[in-house]
């Protein structure tokens, strides 16, 4: 992953999606640079950093058998970028295509001035200091997911969607938004269901199953160089289980970290469909 960062290029791309929302938020303290940078590489697609003023692209159900659901995505990147290709847009397609709504969320990241190599090298050479940034950041991140639920629940009529019906989920990073907001959100923001997908669960204080008792779907990989987020994923799987919640574990054997879209020709592949008959089951 570290040497995919090192390629990566400065480049303005703009993502088709048939509705763009800017979020409210709060004014915050953290200085911001370069906003909304767009950084592309030609394995994972492409990523967007310094990200201050939260916004959500809406791509609606399709196909024949469209539903009356939705799913709220948000890409992982540390909380300093957004993967927003890879772990958010190509699943939105496709969960579009199954008749599922689906909105990819562009939350607050933590502000940086240089690039997107210091970056790299301030995860893999001081993780600590990523950790305490993440923690940071995290609160403002999760305000936006909650925003965004509330949003979309007020507007359900508009999408065809039903209010009860409104997903979360998120990868690595994404995960711990996913993860923070369900365990803080009101009956207002509440996610109706949730996804972590390799939630990266360190950054993550509250970890305790809301009353709400949101049905769960969570899948990584064994081999997942960060040995803690497998760990992890069993026990949010554990802690639904003894809550008496509805929940599913998928864990591959291989697949490594940030697989999102990627086609490894593995089974590990088959993730984004078992979401998505998941989803349909609900």
């Amino acid at each position: 992953m570290k040497k995919l960062i090192l390629i990566y290029l400065l480049f303005t791309v703009s993502i088709v999606a048939q509705e763009k929302i800017h979020l409210e938020y709060e004014e915050w303290d953290l200085k911001s640079f370069k906003e909304n940078r767009v950084l592309v590489s030609e394995q994972e697609g492409i990523w967007l950093d310094n990200i201050s003023k939260p916004e959500m692209d809406i791509f609606r159900a399709k196909g024949n058998s469209i539903t009356d659901k939705a799913m709220i995505i948000c890409p992982g990147g540390g909380l300093f970028f957004s993967a927003y290709e890879k772990e958010g847009v190509k699943l939105a397609k496709k969960l579009s295509l199954n008749g599922i709504t689906s909105i990819v969320l562009k939350y607050r990241t933590y502000p940086r001035r240089g690039s997107v190599i210091d970056w790299a090298e301030t995860l893999w050479d001081k993780p600590q200091m990523a950790i305490d940034s993440a923690k940071i950041i995290l609160p403002y991140s999760s305000k936006d997911a909650m925003t965004a639920i509330e949003v979309i629940r007020t507007n359900a009529a508009k999408y065809n969607i039903n209010p009860n019906k409104i997903g979360l989920m998120g990868f690595s990073a994404g995960g711990a938004v996913t993860m923070e907001t369900v365990y803080n959100s009101t009956h207002k923001n509440q996610p109706n269901f949730i996804a972590p997908i390799y939630p990266w669960m360190d950054i993550v204080e509250k970890q305790e199953v809301p009353n709400s008792k949101p049905p769960a779907f969570i899948t990584c990989a064994n081999n997942d160089e960060y040995k803690e987020i497998p760990v992890s994923s069993v026990q949010i799987y554990q802690d639904w289980i003894e809550a008496d919640a509805k929940v599913e574990l998928h864990m591959f054997s291989e697949g490594g970290h940030g697989f999102g879209m990627n086609r490894l020709n593995s089974p590990v592949d088959r993730w984004s469909q078992l979401l998505i008959d998941w989803i349909l089951s609900l």
